[in-house]
């Protein structure tokens, strides 16, 4: 019987040897995958505005360090909450934007994002609302309310 407890004994250290090896893998190498579906979203990451395969008419030539955030429990891309930060000196591309009072702020987040809430405006350009501190810039869309009555 000693030798029964001890074999499973051993069995059982192995299993849980087994799970903490998977978890840590998962943890090292897939943080973002399981976040990202703890999380119901799709996060991104870009060097440049270039590496972007079609970026918005509105994003800066000089935009880096791009990270966006993307919804995915709603169907259809055109209908998913998605948040954009970059890095640019220049800012948005005002052509066919204009500056509204903010009254809309994004529904996914971004770490290192600008004080949405403490904007009192936003540069909106479409389905598109951007705030900058002069050197990060954050936008995000659906962007409802803003521009409105």
């Amino acid at each position: 019987m000693n030798t029964e407890l001890t074999r499973l004994s051993s069995r059982y250290a192995t299993v849980v040897a087994v799970g903490a090896l998977t978890l840590g893998a998962l943890t090292l190498s897939g943080c973002s995958v399981l976040q990202d579906q703890v999380h119901h979203q799709v996060t991104r990451h870009a060097d440049t505005r270039a590496d972007l395969g079609s970026p918005p008419a509105w994003m800066p030539e000089d935009a880096t360090d791009i990270s966006s955030s993307t919804g995915t429990a709603v169907k259809g891309d055109d209908a998913a909450p998605t948040t954009v930060v970059f890095t640019s000196k220049q800012g948005a591309d005002s052509a066919g934007c204009t500056t509204v009072p903010r009254k809309s702020a994004p529904v996914m987040t971004v770490e290192g994002a600008p004080d949405v809430y403490a904007a009192k405006t936003v540069v909106r350009c479409g389905d598109w609302s951007l705030v900058g501190d002069g050197r990060q810039w954050v936008a995000w869309t659906p962007n409802t309310g803003d521009g409105g009555s």
